[in-house]
């Protein structure tokens, strides 16, 4: 793996686990084993610029995973399982990067600049899915980004009490809530 993969990957992980400010350098360069130049040859701008950078590549991860998720029948209940065997995978230690980054804005602002993109990537697929299932245009937006943001908000909340039941719990009530507003004729998301 290259240096560049190397950091990208430890950032990441760290990022999950400790959020942006609680990643220092030289735990990016124990976890990965890479030489301290490795970071500025790859990242001049040092940790900011690695943040940024590891915020978009676990981004176009998980949105790619997103994009095959919104093709399933139930397509939010399988955002919650991705979360919950992720969650579960670290021992409820490793929560959403991309949310890190975030929240990360006073020592990141690049990164969180980053998360807002892959979180309207992540809404625009839903949206995409919504609109193919009947939903009016007008609410397709709103509703996305709600489901973006309780599931989100649901791995917060599982990583906080070590279960993975608000994942679910979230994920049983937006499909009510979609319910309400596809129509009669899309009675289920795999229609």
């Amino acid at each position: 793996m290259a240096a560049r993969d190397q950091l990208i990957e430890a950032t990441a992980d760290l990022m999950r686990r400790h959020g942006v400010a609680g990643t220092a350098i030289s735990d990016i360069l124990e976890s990965s084993g890479v030489a301290r130049r490795s970071i500025y040859l790859n990242f001049p701008g040092g940790k900011a610029e690695l943040v940024a950078a590891t915020t978009r590549s676990v981004g176009d991860t998980i949105t790619a995973l997103l994009t095959d998720i919104v093709a399933e029948p139930d397509p939010i209940m399988a955002f919650a399982e991705m979360w919950s065997a992720a969650l579960s995978a670290t021992d409820f230690e490793g929560g959403c990067p991309v949310v890190a980054a975030a929240l990360g804005r006073l020592s990141a602002p690049e990164a969180a600049a980053a998360a807002t993109e892959v979180f309207d990537e992540w809404r625009g697929l839903i949206e995409r899915r919504l609109l193919d299932d009947g939903v009016a245009p007008d609410v397709t937006a709103s509703l996305a980004a709600t489901i973006v943001a309780a599931i989100e908000g649901a791995v917060v909340l599982a990583e906080a009490a070590q279960t993975t039941t608000p994942l679910i719990q979230v994920a049983t009530h937006l499909n009510e809530l979609v319910a309400l507003h596809r129509p009669e004729s899309h009675d289920t998301w795999s229609e």
